[in-house]
């Protein structure tokens, strides 16, 4: 395999952590009254799905795709 493409194969582990890891702490804050730390967690899932996405626009995979 490229190791480009090995190095994609990783990233979208270690987003898949991150996304795992940010999920928990939006469940841990949900009854903030504030939701300052919610939102900043919200925001940082939105930025690592959004990366996510674009890596698998290089494997011809559309989020809309993995929904079947």
């Amino acid at each position: 395999m490229n190791k480009k493409i090995d190095e994609k194969i990783i990233r979208v582990a270690d987003l898949l952590e991150q996304i795992k890891s940010v999920n928990d702490r939006i469940k841990v804050h949900e009854d903030d009254q504030t939701g300052i730390l919610k939102n900043q967690y919200l925001f940082r899932r939105d930025e690592f799905l959004t990366e996510l996405n674009h890596i698998l626009k290089d494997f011809n995979i559309a989020v809309a795709d993995l929904a079947a």
